[in-house]
């Protein structure tokens, strides 16, 4: 059977332009390339046979159906079925007239009953108790679903380049029936027509040119916008361009003067300069600094009260279905630079149907967007000696290598009960829901797994308060953690289970943690309710805590019985980004997360996950790298004296360690009166050597004590003792 339909959708085995015309064009002594636009372009998709497992949800088996590179999607209740998405370069001066698909089917089965797509469900507190059930509408219905081979996600511009995104349905069910059909190939044929207008957008740069061919998968297309006549438009060239205001100028110079010295061109730029401080004259002064200055990163610097976000308007495509709708400040208005974002006039900006000539707004980053949301001058130094002293680590710095996994208990949602089962797809990497992406390499990182679910004394049958309590995770943070990944319940002002007053206590005043959490409203710097949410205690509102982060504005979302959640969707390809696609840059690569996942931008809560994942941060900063080789210690020996307990640490691993934390508890005696905590660091310890510690108070009583050590890098040293009067003996492992 051969099915034609118009189309979005795919992913690339083949491709092929039809009327692209080359011509030579003799340039000095060597010819330059020019093309003509071509009058279609044309690809094939291949699609692996349908692998069928089967599922329980509520006690009801469903068949659950997978091709792998082709992630399944859709809204609660729906199939849950296989989906692909096509990201197509349109060659230069043309648009879409239309679009056709064909393929012929294969029967995969019958009799089969698809697992419904979960329901999101916000991280908070309070998440509301939901079933997962299928939409009887469809499931008793005898037409094919989805019913067409495709949905039309839009035209989007990135730097002067047109991207057509489309969207591939190679799997068709029939509920009622069971019947399962799945293409084994989809041939995508896109006709063009031309469309004369000049791209102001467009620099004929060879940098631009580098990072769309990371952004489509018809490169070929490319040269159809190479212009050998056309000289860039760039007067001054600028990697980032700092806007805030003049009162905060000078405090974020250290922070330009440190990019200069690595190679990285900044300007400041302030509200006087921009004439205005509307969203809207903001967004105009960055468009021109894109093009005249050459910048590639924004770094926002003031809460929004200096520089005020744009609220962009999000809600669920039917009430019924996903029933969350509210207004969020969304930085990426300033970095898709490229139409309008209200067309219609409305009070609500940023609706599917705010760009130009009524399609979708500019949702491809043009540039790269963080923001230091500073109240005023000493916010702004904490925030720039945070930044100037990552810029500024040693290559290799032991810490740099550490890593933790923060996950709590989400409630009686089947595989998705556990923030730590989403979290551990971000380690090494996953292949799970149809889609593969590289996580945070176990090999280079010191992955510490801090789960509700491993932590001891956690209760299965009474889940809620048994799990890791903060302080297990201000120690981390205090003994400095280079990267930090949450999944868990959170809002305003609290996140990670700590409040905003936790974040004041904090004592790192080095080695800064960079922090990605799914929890909910906690990047709210538009905080309704009046006060500063806690991913700006944690950024500027001291000089501990973190450098940078990525929080959300409002609700995060996690998917009931499925570990394919919406924010989840965008964590692992933030880390792929980083990791897979080697974007060090952490503004680049909260972008490429979003776009990564653009083509399902009209799944359940994905636009709203796309608008409210700000970076508190400055985007040019690149992820400093690990050693690539783990620190390695040992507790040697612990042994007793003259009123103290040493302990000897020995350096047995390939690389010297700095600012390594221990503590040493002693408790214990008649009555239980030795009660001594130590806790202290080394400076430094290189391969091979060895250092005594040992707590500062002296120990004297009488009777069995308990001796607890613990180093960073080292497996903890439990064990006993006996202390008469002013000596410490027998000193044994436990």
């Amino acid at each position: 059977m051969i099915h034609i339909d118009r189309i979005v959708g795919g992913r690339i085995n083949a491709f092929g332009i039809t009327a692209l015309v080359i011509i030579l064009v003799a340039s000095g002594a060597n010819p330059v390339i020019f093309a003509q636009a071509a009058d279609s372009i044309s690809m094939t998709y291949s699609f692996s046979k349908p692998v069928i497992t089967q599922v329980t949800i509520d006690d009801v088996i469903y068949d659950q159906v997978t091709i792998q590179d082709a992630p399944c999607s859709g809204d609660p209740g729906e199939p849950l079925l296989p989906t692909k998405g096509a990201y197509l370069l349109l060659p230069a001066d043309t648009m879409v007239d239309s679009i056709m698909i064909t393929g012929e089917r294969s029967l995969v089965g019958s009799g089969l009953t698809i697992t419904p797509c979960g329901v999101p469900i916000p991280l908070i507190p309070d998440a509301p108790e939901v079933e997962t059930e299928p939409d009887q509408s469809i499931y008793q219905s005898s037409e094919e679903f989805p019913g067409s081979l495709f949905h039309e996600v839009g035209v989007y511009q990135y730097r002067g380049y047109s991207i057509v995104v489309l969207v591939l349905f190679p799997v068709q069910y029939i509920p009622r029936t069971g019947d399962l059909f799945y293409y084994p190939t989809l041939t995508v044929t896109v006709s063009l027509s031309q469309k004369h207008s000049e791209s102001l957008m467009f620099r004929n740069s060879p940098i631009d040119q580098s990072e769309l061919l990371l952004k489509i998968q018809n490169p070929s297309v490319e040269i159809t916008y190479q212009q050998p006549f056309h000289a860039p438009i760039v007067s001054d060239q600028y990697d980032l361009l700092i806007l805030t205001t003049d009162a905060f100028k000078a405090g974020f110079q250290p922070l330009a003067d440190q990019h200069n010295l690595t190679g990285k061109q900044t300007i400041i730029r302030t509200l006087t300069d921009v004439g205005g401080s509307s969203p809207e004259a903001i967004r105009s002064y960055i468009q021109n600094a894109y093009t005249t200055m050459g910048i590639s990163y924004v770094l926002l610097g003031g809460d929004t009260e200096s520089i005020p976000a744009k609220m962009l308007y999000v809600e669920g495509m039917d009430e019924n279905v996903t029933p969350y709708n509210t207004l969020m400040p969304a930085d990426l208005y300033y970095a898709c630079l490229d139409g309008p974002f209200n067309s219609d006039g409305d009070e609500y900006w940023g609706e599917p149907h705010d760009g130009e000539n009524g399609t979708d707004v500019d949702l491809i980053a043009d540039v790269y967007v963080g923001r230091a949301c500073a109240d005023n001058l000493q916010e702004v130094q904490n925030f720039v000696q945070k930044n100037v002293e990552y810029l500024s680590l040693p290559s290799g710095d032991t810490y740099l290598g550490d890593a933790t996994f923060a996950g709590e208990y989400l409630g009686d949602y089947g595989i998705a009960s556990f923030g730590g089962t989403t979290l551990n797809q971000l380690i090494n990497g996953s292949s799970e829901n149809g889609f593969t992406t590289v996580g945070i390499p176990a090999s280079l990182y010191n992955i510490d797994r801090l789960y509700d679910e491993l932590y001891p004394g956690f209760d299965p049958s009474n889940p809620w308060g048994t799990g890791w309590p903060k302080q297990e995770l201000i120690s981390r943070i205090n003994n400095g953690v280079h990267l930090i990944n949450h999944d868990g319940h959170a809002y305003y002002d609290y996140n990670m289970r700590m409040y905003n007053s936790d974040v004041t206590t904090l004592t790192n005043e080095h080695n800064f943690c960079f922090v990605y959490s799914q929890g909910c409203m906690s990047g709210g710097f538009d905080n309704p309710e009046g006060t500063d949410c806690i991913a700006e205690y944690f950024t500027v509102k001291n000089t501990q805590g973190a450098f940078a982060g990525i929080w959300n504005a409002r609700y995060g979302f996690f998917w009931s019985y499925s570990t394919d959640g919406d924010s989840q969707r965008y964590h692992r390809q933030f880390w792929d980004a980083v990791f897979g696609e080697n974007i060090r840059e952490m503004g680049r690569a909260n972008h490429d997360s979003k776009e990564d996942n653009l083509f399902m931008i009209q799944r359940s809560c994905m636009r709203w996950v796309y608008y409210e994942t700000n970076l508190f941060g400055d985007p040019a900063v690149s992820f400093q790298n690990a050693s690539g080789v783990k620190p390695q210690l040992h507790i040697s020996d612990v042994r007793g004296g003259k009123g103290i307990v040493q302990v000897s640490i020995e350096n047995n691993g390939e690389v010297p360690v700095t600012n390594i934390p221990w503590s040493i508890v002693v408790v214990g005696g008649i009555f239980g009166r030795i009660n001594i905590t130590s806790v202290d660091s080394i400076a430094s310890l290189g391969i091979g050597d060895t250092l005594t510690v040992q707590p500062d108070n002296t120990i004297f009583g009488l009777g069995k004590i308990t001796i607890q050590t613990s180093v960073k890098y080292a497996e903890d040293w439990n064990g006993t003792g006996f202390v008469f009067g002013p000596f410490v003996l027998r000193i044994a492992p436990g």
